[in-house]
């Protein structure tokens, strides 16, 4: 049979066959090993953006085989048979997945937006949000069945090539090479495999866990050696200063003996208020699986009063516009102002009030106040430094936040992130 001539499928059936065998590949590839969390989200932007793709190229393919010949089936009987279903399911499963991730995106609380490899937006269907779980479930069966399907259908092709010697191979080749054909098979099969195996997770887990418990090891160590450190330091200062409290009692009572009363001291005055000037920054960082997420609010602002010398009753309030926030990508910022993370349309801002303010280091300061997030109050300490003198000075400072205390990072896009958030700042601010 490999003598006879073998009646071809079109050359563009070809090109939309093999075009949409190696999206496939790559397409449940991705579907099944990428990261469900913050560190899959390229990963998830661009399988939609194949997702869609294939869906065009489906209704490309469909339209051509409704006007165009197709060759005659080569094997009847069960067997000829079982190859149709192969191929209507096939053609079930190019549709629907596509269009179940679509509605799934399109009614997802999270409301992400699609955008096809990051340059043309794809609307959101105008669906009820409550068909999401149904959708989510139909998708992940129709994927597992695609997995099987994409399968078979290289298991039944090698069977024609191998064992059945018809030439059906060459039918679906460029100028009928069966060869070219087989080169087109490995490459996409292996594109699929490599695909997988390259995407993060997928490695040896074993020696990143090793890893991570090298860090918390070392990271406890340098804790314990800081610290020990520190109370050293704190006993040190302690007993210098009993020392000088001692001395500076007795001058006292010799210079009371000695002259006659002094005057009544003169009541300090209010303390000055400062203006934070423009062109600070409010930057934050998460980890995520061992890697840093980076961020910012590009919009924020306070009022400061607070007399460095003595800084006990000082006033700091912060209001932070959460909308403001940005990790660099505008479907992520997107994503900061819905209800998993910040919910800004409900909550547009956050708040610091400072309750008490003391000096702990010749230029450092440790502020104890209120941070209201989300609707949410917690107690939140932050430390920062003083630069400069006179009116004008420079302000660096961090915190450590809790995102789980205020409900923000919920769902499986959060799944990875740490629960402590660093924050820092730094501005000037004039008197």
């Amino acid at each position: 049979m490999l003598g006879n001539p073998v009646q071809r499928y079109s050359r563009g059936a070809i090109l939309l066959h093999w075009l949409i065998a190696l999206a496939l590949a790559a397409e449940i590839a991705i579907g099944f090993g990428m990261p469900h969390d913050a560190s899959g989200f390229e990963l998830f932007q661009f399988h939609k953006s194949l997702g869609i793709t294939i869906l065009a190229l489906t209704v490309l393919r469909i339209v051509w085989r409704l006007t165009h010949k197709t060759p005659p089936a080569l094997e009847g009987g069960f067997n000829g048979l079982l190859a149709k279903a192969v191929h209507v399911l096939l053609y079930v499963f190019m549709l629907g997945a596509p269009l179940t991730g679509w509605a799934i995106v399109s009614t997802d609380e999270l409301n992400v937006p699609t955008v096809l490899y990051g340059l043309v937006p794809w609307p959101h269907l105008p669906l009820p949000g409550s068909i999401n779980p149904a959708m989510k479930e139909v998708h992940e069966l129709l994927a597992f069945m695609g997995l099987a399907l994409f399968v078979l259908h290289v298991a039944g092709a090698l069977r024609h090539h191998v064992m059945l010697r018809d030439g059906l191979l060459a039918r679906m080749a460029p100028r009928g090479s069966a060869g070219a054909a087989m080169a087109l098979l490995a490459a996409t099969v292996v594109l699929g495999g490599g695909v997988f195996l390259s995407l993060p997770g997928n490695g040896d887990h074993a020696d990143e866990g090793e890893e991570n418990a090298s860090e918390i090891v070392l990271a406890v160590e340098d804790a314990g050696g800081e610290d020990a450190v520190e109370g050293e330091a704190a006993a040190e200062d302690a007993g210098a200063s009993e020392e000088d409290e001692v001395a500076e009692e007795a001058a006292a009572e010799e210079t009371v003996a000695e002259e006659e009363p002094a005057d009544e001291p003169v009541a300090a005055g209010p303390p000055p208020s400062w203006d934070i000037q423009p062109g600070g920054s409010l930057t934050f960082t998460v980890d995520n699986g061992g890697s840093a997420i980076n961020g910012s609010f590009r919009r924020w602002d306070g009022s400061i009063t607070m007399d460095p010398e003595n800084p006990a009753g000082s006033n700091i309030a912060i209001t932070i516009e959460l909308a403001s926030a940005s990790l660099g990508d505008a479907t992520q910022d997107q994503m900061l102002q819905g209800a998993e993370f910040f919910s800004t349309a409900a909550f547009p801002t956050a708040t610091y009030r400072s309750t008490s303010v003391e000096r702990t280091g010749a230029n450092s300061y440790r502020a104890t106040g209120t941070l209201s997030l989300k609707g949410v109050s917690r107690p939140q300490t932050i430390t920062f430094t003083l630069s400069g003198s006179g009116a004008r000075r420079s302000v660096s400072g961090n915190a450590t936040i809790d995102r789980n205390a205020f409900s923000v990072g919920t769902g499986e896009s959060a799944a990875g992130l740490a629960g402590s958030v660093r924050v820092q700042f730094a501005f000037d601010a004039t008197r």
